[in-house]
């Protein structure tokens, strides 16, 4: 299930849930251009796209994962209320391994209500 993310009208990039089962998604968020990060833009997102699969596939946990070295990422993650619950796994992000970051949200407050 994946959104275009709009600003002013030019698509500036995508949320998305993926591996939906058993009111289960994992997250996804990406904006294209860096002069737009840290604006809050995809904290928006995040919670938009999170109501929608709540309303729309009865979504009710979900899961986001991230690189370390990501820290706007794990902060707007964080922000919305998702919980480090592991680190498991590694990738290149930027030319360099680096560490994975499972996090978990369960809707039991008004986050995406």
């Amino acid at each position: 299930m994946r959104k275009g993310i709009e600003l002013n009208g030019e698509l500036i990039g995508y949320a998305d849930l993926a591996s939906i089962k058993d009111h289960t998604a994992e997250l996804g968020i990406a904006i294209g251009e860096s002069r737009l990060w840290g604006k809050g833009i995809g904290c928006h997102s995040a919670i938009c796209m999170m109501k929608y699969g709540a309303k729309y596939a009865g979504i009710s946990t979900f899961l986001a994962e991230t690189h370390e070295e990501n820290r706007r990422a794990r902060k707007m993650l964080e922000k919305i209320g998702f919980k480090e619950v592991s680190r498991m796994g590694s990738e290149d992000y930027l030319g360099r391994k680096s560490q994975l970051i499972q996090y978990r949200l369960v809707d039991d407050r008004d986050t995406i209500k």
